[in-house]
């Protein structure tokens, strides 16, 4: 997503969410809801994909799976119709880790082979690793210990040959991990110790207390399986002093749950209730019934293994009761997967009509549907190229911004119908000026439109404009709502200059907005112009 195409409010609110990223939950929320505000108030599928995503990905780090689920299966749409295949992937990845969690392989599998295909089809391999990673856990899941270890190292030599790559000590951390989890079960020692010695001197050095907690849990495992106990029950003391209810469970309730096991069968009945109680108030947060029944599996063994008959069979009550919500759970799922697998053969048919009809389709995905002008994603490739022609040419180029002042309150007075035909009486109007002029204009989102003139003079590109301010005031569109004229009107903003190598379109679309800006900070109904030199001289 190019967010060079958007306005400044939006820059600001998807910057906000890439910043608070899995650091302020609450911010992200936010802008997610005023991004989603936006993308839907200007039928924008690129934002209102993205605004689901990072909700989702949010109640993913916050272990709320209900949430989550309802958010990323939102997602899908939208950005498979913008073309975002990225995020698409990593959504369905996602959905493969929260169904394996759920208890479903199947479906968990489908997710995985979708986001792998996705990857292969659209050059993605710093997503793709992430993948194996996962189809790593899930042969785990079902004791196919050497696919689970071959997808894995998939993944390790991925990451490995990407030392540059963001976190990746953590990335390397997994990857470790995934491994030494399958040797573990494959009982293969000497590769175990390897695991164990370059989590010791590539990862722990270079990683919070808090993320080392699984490793610990490992170190205990591998020690228990060499039988030496001293060194054992030395890593089950720290993971003891470092657990607490700030996990991502989702992604660790494996590591945690063979640790458990490990306690269990070790008869390490205190620290095995000690862990179990952090852990099972975190599942009990996901809503994900499957991990509340494993863990309470174990807590069933315990109470058969002591002899403690009454609370054998209350426990054994609830397991039957989180089956039957199991039950249930899996039948939303099947629907939710239909839908997907809908979506994705419609999809595919989409793609191949694309291939078969490509120009014209190429027209309709360039033209706003209401107004019949260009789009942002004409406006984008027009402007690139108008620009290096002026560029190279050394020829004046400028580019204005216009809204139309107080359209909210036409809209909340009119109501939005009128206000769509507003729009498209401002519409037709630049649509004559450029079929007269050759000049390109298209619509940016909402009441506001850009218009770009190459090759005029600064007088030309003013006569230009106030021609246009006029024709739409002459068009006599009743706006009894504005507190400038009792008729639409609107307010111009035009940066001009002939471009320098340091210089791009953006920033002289940045400088037409703020000529905007102070246009309607002013008095509205109103045009600023400024040469780009002077307004970089200024700052």
């Amino acid at each position: 997503m190019d967010v060079r195409s958007y306005t400044r409010e939006v820059q600001l609110l998807i910057g906000e969410i890439q910043n608070n990223r899995g650091k302020n939950s609450k911010a992200v929320l936010g802008a997610c809801d005023r991004l989603e505000e936006i993308g839907a108030s200007l039928k924008d599928d690129a934002l209102l994909g993205y605004a689901y995503f990072s909700r989702g990905e949010t109640y993913y780090l916050l272990n709320n799976a209900k949430n989550f689920y309802t958010q990323m299966l939102g997602c899908l749409g939208p950005l498979e119709h913008v073309h975002e295949w990225n995020y698409v992937a990593m959504a369905n990845n996602m959905l493969g880790i929260v169904s394996l969690n759920r208890g479903n392989a199947p479906f968990a599998l489908d997710y995985f082979i979708k986001a792998i295909s996705i990857c292969h089809d659209y050059s993605l391999p710093d997503i793709e690793w992430m993948i194996h990673l996962n189809l790593g856990s899930l042969y785990l899941n079902i004791e196919e210990y050497q696919k689970a270890l071959n997808h894995t190292e998939i993944a390790y030599r991925y990451v490995t040959s990407h030392q540059d790559m963001d976190d990746y000590t953590e990335c390397l951390t997994t990857t470790l991990l995934g491994m030494g989890r399958s040797y573990l079960k494959l009982e293969q020692i000497s590769h175990v110790l390897e695991i164990e010695k370059k989590l010791k001197v590539e990862c722990m050095p270079f990683l919070q207390d808090n993320e080392k907690l699984v490793i610990y849990c490992f170190f205990a495992r591998t020690h228990d399986l060499m039988k030496e106990f001293e060194a054992r029950d030395y890593w089950i003391e720290k993971v003891n002093d470092q657990l607490s209810l700030m996990i991502p469970i989702m992604d660790v309730f494996d590591d945690f749950y063979d640790y458990l096991e490990m306690l269990l069968n070790i008869e390490k009945y205190d620290d095995f209730f000690e862990t179990y109680d952090i852990l099972d108030e975190l599942t009990k947060h996901t809503s994900i019934k499957n991990l509340e029944r494993k863990l309470l599996t174990l807590k069933i063994r315990y109470f058969r293994r002591v002899g403690q008959i009454e609370e054998y069979k209350i426990s054994s009550v609830l397991f039957f009761e989180l089956s039957e919500y199991m039950e249930r759970d899996n039948r939303l799922m099947v629907s939710n997967m239909i839908v997907m697998r809908n979506s994705y053969m419609e999809l595919t048919q989409i793609n191949r009509k694309v291939e078969e009809q490509n120009t014209f389709l190429q027209k309709r995905s360039e033209t706003d549907p209401l107004t019949g002008m260009y789009n942002r994603l004409k406006l984008n490739d027009y402007s690139e190229k108008a620009f290096d022609k002026a560029l190279i040419n050394r020829t004046n180029i400028a580019v204005e911004i216009l809204d139309i002042d107080y359209f909210k309150q036409y809209n909340d007075n009119y109501g939005h119908q009128a206000g769509d035909e507003c729009i498209k009486t401002v519409a037709k109007i630049l649509i004559e000026i450029a079929n007269e002029d050759g000049i390109f204009s298209a619509r940016y989102g909402g009441d506001e439109f850009v218009i770009i003139y190459e090759g005029f003079s600064r007088e030309m590109v003013e006569t230009k404009a106030l021609d246009l301010r006029e024709r739409i005031y002459n068009s006599n569109c009743e706006h009894r709502f504005s507190l400038t004229d009792n008729r639409v009107t609107i307010s111009q903003g035009i940066c001009y200059g002939i471009p320098k190598d340091d210089e791009t379109f953006f920033m002289y679309l940045q400088g037409a907005d703020k000529m905007l800006y102070e246009v309607k900070e002013q008095s509205r109904n109103n045009l600023k112009i400024c040469d780009a030199k002077e307004l970089y001289t200024k700052g």
